[in-house]
């Protein structure tokens, strides 16, 4: 039953979450072909195999934890063969169930992996510079180990045993650690291109208004996960069952952001290279200051035409004379 007046029983927030946890698989199947297209040049220049391993660890939880959710929506609603009707509110409302802790799990694993994937992404953006993601460090060590904390709790717990407020205080503190993360590191993202950006005159950024810049810049950070985690805290800390409907679709949509992520860095250096001069997103690196740099997604690559990959699919190869 809702806890507070006027609030959505969980069952129907849950099988609300169901829905929009299979709009957001949609989108991020969409996004995934161009993804894997992207992850597979890159590891034919011979880049490191960590993001791509990352990415597959995504999408393996993504699936499994939208299949759990389909077969707990079928074992809530589904008739027995001997004409039972189920109760919903038993299926969604133990928490130490098999399926319950198979999602929550999902929900720990994409979190976890998604926020090494934005320290990452803040280390490569700042030079490479150790220093500057000490912080970021620190939280992604404080929220893994809270959301193990969470799961391995569950896991100890029986039928009957009141652990909900426990559990919940944690999973908020969780939440809590997992949105400080993203937004310091995506701000720290977005200052750095913005920073890089404006040193270079609008006619030299491929004649892209400002708008149009920030969207790009919030294209290539996790502003969006971001706002789906301050949902979740403040529907967290209310203790509405709304909370219900938005943490069973965090792992497509985190899933979906990062692909995003992906992809959006790819074609935004692809499409200035194109279009502008070579001033565009770049910086000298601190080991060798005279040498221009990229911020590609997983790495700092030189932008010299030999070590290009846009410049090398515009190019025929050495077997085509």
């Amino acid at each position: 039953m809702p806890v507070i007046p006027g609030d959505i029983s969980e069952v129907n927030a849950n099988l609300i979450g169901l829905w929009l946890q299979l709009l957001a698989t949609g989108a991020y199947i969409v996004y995934l072909p161009h993804c894997v297209i992207i992850l597979t040049r890159k590891l034919r220049q011979g880049l490191s195999r960590w993001l791509p391993a990352a990415c597959l660890l995504i999408f393996a939880a993504t699936m499994l934890d939208v299949v759990t959710g389909l077969v707990m929506a079928y074992d809530a609603f589904a008739i027995q063969g001997n004409g039972e009707v189920p109760d919903p509110n038993v299926i969604y409302g133990n928490p130490s169930s098999k399926l319950s802790l198979m999602k929550n799990a999902m929900n720990v694993v994409v979190a976890i992996l998604s926020d090494i994937i934005i320290v990452y992404r803040t280390y490569i953006v700042w030079n490479l510079s150790i220093w500057a993601i000490l912080t970021p460090l620190g939280l992604l060590a404080s929220d893994t180990a809270l959301g193990i904390w969470a799961v391995w709790t569950l896991a100890q717990t029986t039928p009957g045993d009141d652990i909900s407020a426990a559990v919940t205080l944690r999973v908020r503190y969780f939440f809590i650690l997992t949105f400080v993360l993203n937004v310091l590191c995506s701000g720290m993202i977005c200052f750095k291109i913005w920073r890089v950006q404006a040193l270079f005159p609008r006619e030299f950024s491929g004649g892209r208004s400002y708008t149009r810049r920030i969207l790009e810049i919030i294209g290539q950070s996790a502003m969006i996960y971001c706002a789906h985690l301050l949902i979740l805290i403040i529907t967290n800390c209310l203790g509405t069952n709304y909370f219900f409907m938005f943490i069973v679709p965090l792992p497509p949509v985190a899933a979906y952001v990062f692909s995003m992520i992906i992809v959006r860095a790819q074609e935004s250096i692809c499409k200035r290279r194109m279009t502008a001069p070579p001033a565009s997103l770049r910086f000298s690196s601190a080991t060798s200051p005279q040498l221009p740099t990229e911020i590609a997604l997983e790495d700092v690559s030189n932008t010299h035409d030999g070590d290009d990959p846009c410049a090398r699919e515009a190019r025929p190869s050495s077997d085509d004379h």
